[in-house]
């Protein structure tokens, strides 16, 4: 490069220096690789197309009228190659206005700095001598935040060898440094652990990664949550003050770099996005997003690990919910639609594609075919299926893996879904084994059948009754490994489809009243030639709702899952059912004395579901259904063939013993 030029704003700033006026700091240089060798550098105010720039690293007197200014850059974050032609030197007054300086120009041999190529850092370190006359007003100083020169690169390595030989090179270091596995690092005492030393653009250590990274995906859109790292800090001394973090976005690959793409958010407050995260709309549904996480230090040190790195595909994903005003008595006008359920039409179709479920032949823990929904005695393509012999296997219900959240604050109880199977804001326990997610479950689409010594559920059978919910238990695992009986979260399950898909507490009115106003049981498969959903108003046919003949009425069901204790606490789990909750988890006192009457207000949440909580209602209003909640009893669900108005889809009485059994109680098989 040429002898540095001092430019008119230069040498005001100059003459400021000598009389006393002002004080000037070097600050940062700027690279540029247009042709400068017609243009008047001295009347220059700023360079043109700047391609980098970096902060001084260290300003020197060299003697009385000269100061020496060492600066440097890198092509680390650098995608396209130049030639450097011109190189500016800015400075700052006393009224920290800053301005260019001097500048250098190179038309003839200028320097190339490559683009990076991912394996090797090129970079140039400059000393430039500039003239300052006789003035004393000039900040001399070591830059710790500034790209270090090859000179102080060299001093710092040969310090750090030496360093190394002696203590830090090892798996424990020493002062909370090491270095181990070829990579240097720092113990960071907030959590525990050894971070690798990364910086970019800057000076110093680097901030540790941000905390548990989240990406949820939405319709359209994503959400993107973190922890933001904080301060690094080792033995009491702060060696990292946390600035912020950059949420930056690229197609195709994830960003390498602060640089490396679209800049969605500098978050400057300390977790901002934890909780709510920051939701990034109008994205291609099916389209694949790459987004990187760096948080950087006050000296502009910058965390470019991998671990920062998410990854997510928009999906039309639909959040149903229904909120339930439990101050309005009318089973009708207390629910009303919200979220994307608003606009959707009660007891529409449109539901039942929300919702994914469908008819099966099942043998053996698999689904043997498909049946048509208009006729279950027949596969989706016309062929017969054999539904009575029980050889080809038994007629169930599939249901897709959906999230529900039940909660209530104040008087509103608000019941959601969502067909997102990995939504962190809902629960998963109807399609839950212990620890395992599971993709569907199966009920048993009739009332079941003993067939020799299993649970069965087929077309054209006396329902099998007059048995304790032990019994019933070992009967349908029988039939094989993740064969139950049918479960309390499955039951919340089908009870929340129900809401949402009527929006009416009255189900006996929406839907039809089901056998419950005659004096005899019918056996399966009176609604085989009926679709999924059908029902009728004088209480002596079976009704059927998702398929699942019996839905209530005819006899009742045992439900699997559910116990109380002495002291009426509610008692649940998704695993090793049995009658008295042993390795159950414990979901708080449901009532302080035992309760039964029409339900007017239920637990209300995602774990306890519809368990009655308050019992003011009657048989057309609330919740239209009679309930019950004793102490150390197990549960049964759904009404009889005379239980009347009091049936419906909330009759959950937790009232029988565990060795009790009745002629009017049956059982429904499941697979999970």
């Amino acid at each position: 490069m040429q002898d540095l030029i001092i430019t008119s704003k230069g040498q005001e700033l100059m003459a400021k220096m000598i009389a006393g006026t002002s004080t000037a700091t070097f600050t940062k240089i700027c690279t540029s690789d247009y042709d400068y060798s017609n243009s008047n550098l001295e009347e220059l105010l700023q360079m043109y197309d700047i391609k980098q720039e970096a902060l001084v690293s260290k300003v020197s007197r060299t003697d009385l009228t000269l100061v020496e200014v060492l600066a440097a850059i890198n092509n680390s974050t650098l995608t396209t190659g130049y030639y450097v032609r011109g190189l500016g030197l800015y400075a700052k007054d006393s009224d920290d206005n800053e301005i260019l300086y001097g500048i250098s120009i190179e038309s003839q041999n200028p320097d190339y700095m490559p683009a990076f190529s991912g394996k090797t850092v090129s970079g140039i370190s400059y000393r430039l001598n500039t003239k300052v006359d006789n003035s004393e007003q000039v900040t001399l100083e070591i830059n710790p935040a500034a790209t270090s020169t090859i000179e102080q690169v060299e001093s710092v390595q040969r310090n750090l060898n030496t360093h190394i030989e002696k203590t830090v090179n090892g798996e424990d270091g020493v002062h909370g440094l090491r270095f181990f596995n070829d990579v240097l690092q720092f113990y960071n005492e907030e959590t525990e652990s050894w971070v690798d030393i990364e910086t970019s653009g800057g000076g110093g250590i680097a901030p540790s990664n941000v905390i548990d990274p989240k990406i949820k995906v939405g319709n359209g859109k994503l959400t993107i949550s973190w922890g933001d790292p904080g301060d690094t800090i080792i033995e009491g001394q702060t060696i990292c003050t946390w600035k912020g973090t950059k949420l930056v976005q690229k197609v195709g690959a994830y960003p390498e770099n602060i640089k490396d793409g679209t800049v969605l958010v500098d978050n400057q407050v300390l977790d901002t996005y934890k909780t709510n995260g920051f939701v990034i709309n109008g994205l291609t549904n099916g389209t694949t997003y790459y987004f990187a996480l760096f948080p950087y230090s006050d000296k502009d040190a910058v965390n470019e690990n991998e671990a920062n790195r998410l990854i997510g595909t928009p999906q039309p994903y639909r959040i149903m919910t229904v909120k339930i005003d439990l101050t309005n008595s009318n089973p009708a006008s207390s629910i009303t639609y919200a979220d994307d359920a608003i606009g959707m039409t009660p007891g529409s179709s449109d539901w039942d594609e929300f919702f994914g479920h469908y008819p099966v032949l099942f043998k053996n823990g698999a689904e043997v075919g498909t049946l048509k929904k208009t006729n279950f005695a027949q596969f989706e393509d016309g062929s017969a299926a054999d539904i009575t012999s029980g050889s080809a296997g038994d007629v169930m219900i599939a249901f897709p893996r959906r999230g529900v959240k039940i909660t209530t604050v104040s008087n509103t109880l608000t019941i959601s879904m969502t067909d997102d199977p990995e939504n962190p804001d809902f629960e998963y326990l109807a399609h839950t084994k212990g620890s395992t997610y599971k993709d569907k479950f199966y009920l048993g689409a009739y009332k079941g059948f003993l067939d020799g010594t299993k649970l069965r559920s087929l077309s054209g059978k006396t329902i099998t009754a007059s048995q304790t919910i032990g019994t019933f238990r070992t009967q349908a695992k029988a039939n094989g490994t993740g064969y139950e009986q049918s479960g309390f979260y499955q039951l919340i399950f089908r009870q929340s489809m129900y809401l949402l898909k009527y929006r009416n507490l009255d189900s006996q009115t929406a839907v039809g009243r089901g056998n419950v106003d005659s004096s005899a049981l019918i056996n399966t498969g009176g609604t085989n030639t009926k679709g999924m959903d059908w029902g009728e108003t004088t209480g002596k046919l079976q009704m059927k709702l998702f398929g699942l003949e019996d839905f209530w009425g005819n006899i009742w069901e045992w439900i699997d899952g559910l116990v109380t204790n002495s002291t009426r606490d509610i008692l649940t789990a998704t695993t090793n059912f049995n009658n008295y909750g042993t390795g159950y988890t414990n979901n708080g006192q449901g009532a302080t004395t035992d309760i039964g009457n029409y339900m007017s207000k239920p637990q209300g949440t995602t774990k306890t579901g519809f368990i009655a909580k308050e019992v003011t209602g009657s048989a057309t209003t609330f919740f239209c259904d009679y309930t019950h909640l004793f102490a150390s009893r197990v549960t049964i669900f759904g009404g009889n063939w005379s239980s009347s108005s009091s049936a419906g889809a909330f009759p959950l009485s937790v009232s029988p013993s565990a060795d009790a059994s009745n002629a009017a109680i049956a059982a429904r098989l499941m697979y999970l």
